[in-house]
């Protein structure tokens, strides 16, 4: 069973350094010296509702850049999710500068620059965004005065793509999740699928010091995450189109009952781990073992 304490992502755990951050940044901006000595990470905790942390922020010369991989279906709401990182983060910054009294003042108050990537790693998008914007968001984008830029960097794995040329470690990375995709696509398992996948990068020397290090950390991040991706779109199709369905024929209450049931069976037939199916179902352990027994099932 996965571990319920496994909060970071593989992405974090492998760029929560001044090293690798530096030489991720620097293809990001191949025109500037990004020296690990001028970054500080800054990397928030428990700001994102996702229980997978994939998110990471640092100062760089008067900067405060906040990148978030971005490996599930796309979604549009990256700006509007960025609001309560920012907030939180010049709160932070703020008290740091020990400035609260200052901000009332007549003198102005001088803060990081700050600049949002999305590091898309997701399936292949028909239309390449370069940007997103909180604009697209407003009922009236034409007249807001507020706005916040998610500039969009594509790092699926490809043999022609520059930003992973430049930097290594996010190639062996981007490559390592390709691999994870292509053996599921083969009919492997999801944690047959993350193990082979791991394996053969180390064969090939491919991330090889970090997943010899953290091997089995990287194996249960990845189980997570791909389970509760899993858990989320299961969630989606059965407890719209089976429960509400059957909610207008056997009243409503009933009806997502047992379409939520069902959604359950479908992701223990997956072999989800109890921690996923738990945390987006809403049932409890002794809930979910008790439907599984019931249909002969087992839980992992």
């Amino acid at each position: 069973m996965a571990n319920r304490q496994v909060k970071d992502s593989v992405f974090r755990k492998l760029f929560n350094n001044r090293k690798e951050l530096a030489e991720l940044y620097q293809a990001i901006q191949p025109d500037i010296e990004v020296l690990p000595q001028d970054l500080k990470i800054t990397t928030l905790r428990n700001v994102f509702l996702d229980s997978q942390k994939n998110d990471l922020s640092f100062l760089w010369k008067g900067k405060s850049v906040v990148l978030i991989e971005h490996q599930s279906t796309w979604n549009e709401n990256m700006p509007l999710r960025m609001l309560p990182y920012i907030d939180k983060m010049y709160r932070k910054i703020i008290k740091e500068r020990d400035a609260k009294r200052a901000i009332y003042l007549s003198k102005l108050v001088k803060i990081p620059t700050p600049k949002f990537y999305i590091l898309y790693n997701g399936p292949k998008l028909p239309e390449p965004r370069p940007e997103l914007r909180l604009s697209d968001a407003f009922e009236d984008p034409q007249n807001g005065d507020l706005e916040l830029i998610c500039h969009v960097i594509d790092i699926s794995y490809d043999c022609n793509n520059k930003i992973l040329n430049a930097c290594r470690p996010l190639r062996d990375y981007s490559y390592l999740v390709y691999l994870i995709h292509e053996n599921k696509h083969a009919g492997m398992t999801d944690d047959e699928a993350i193990r082979h996948a791991v394996l053969a990068c180390i064969d090939q020397g491919i991330l090889k010091n970090f997943l010899k290090q953290y091997g089995k950390e990287v194996i249960n991040m990845f189980s997570l995450q791909w389970n509760e991706e899993e858990a989320r779109k299961y969630r989606e199709e059965y407890a719209e189109e089976v429960g509400l369905q059957k909610g207008l024929q056997k009243g409503r209450s009933e009806g997502r009952t047992e379409g939520k049931g069902e959604m359950i069976l479908n992701m223990l037939k997956e072999h989800m781990h109890l921690d996923a199916i738990e945390r987006f179902s809403g049932w409890s352990a002794e809930q979910i073992r008790a439907l599984a027994k019931k249909n002969g099932l087992a839980v992992e």
